[in-house]
């Protein structure tokens, strides 16, 4: 490979600065968690929610909150491509012992689309990662490793594609894959990375002899 032209992908609200409710003072919440992110049960049915809480924050000065087994997803608008390289990084948030247990799960994953996402389809974030149709890549971080009241990043998720891709838009997800407590979110950040084919010995063989035929000229 000689070389690869990388790109970031927009995620909208990616540090869920908006939010239906307009902007929050220290200490508020609210259930909307904004048009760009759809949630289990729909917008602003309370599985997830909005929150500003000084100095718990990775970007800006909100992030999101959901409870146990809950997930909410965006779709990117954006199509996969052919042999292009995606990376996922959130950064999830260990709130205190109460609500961010050893054994948090903040689950985040790359999905091939969102079409009949929800809990008609889906109950919980472990039956979305669980369906291979669906979930093309998959990760976690335990926030409780983190020091509490702080945001850390969990690994970046990777996924490549190879010559066939998903037919819908690339979709985020985030959810909580925890026995019990929340998972916090916060600045998601995605990537892409296409790769350019290597160029064969022998068009390399057929360019240098082009230029040496045109240097005896």
């Amino acid at each position: 490979m000689i070389g690869a032209q990388a790109a970031s992908i927009s995620v909208a609200d990616n540090s869920f600065e908006i939010n239906d409710g307009g902007d929050m003072n220290p200490g508020g919440w609210n259930n909307g968690i904004g048009p760009d992110w759809n949630g289990r049960d729909g917008g602003s049915a309370g599985g997830a929610f909005e929150e500003y809480i000084g100095g718990f924050v990775a970007d800006g000065t909100d992030h999101i909150g959901m409870g146990t087994g809950y997930y909410v997803w965006q779709d990117t608008g954006v199509a996969f491509a052919p042999n292009t390289t995606y990376t996922l990084t959130v950064a999830a948030g260990n709130r205190n012992a109460n609500f961010s247990g050893v054994g948090n799960a903040s689950t985040y994953a790359i999905l091939a689309g969102g079409t009949n996402l929800g809990a008609a389809n889906f109950a919980n974030t472990a039956a979305v990662i669980g369906d291979a149709n669906l979930t093309l890549a998959s990760g976690s971080v335990d926030a409780s490793t983190f020091a509490a009241s702080s945001f850390g990043d969990g690994d970046a998720l990777v996924f490549t594609t190879g010559a066939t891709v998903p037919n819908e838009n690339l979709v985020v997800l985030l959810g909580d894959n925890s026995p019990t407590g929340r998972s916090h979110f916060d600045n998601v950040r995605l990537e892409a990375v296409a790769a350019v084919p290597e160029v064969s010995s022998a068009l390399l063989g057929s360019l240098a002899a082009l230029f040496l035929l045109r240097r005896r000229r």
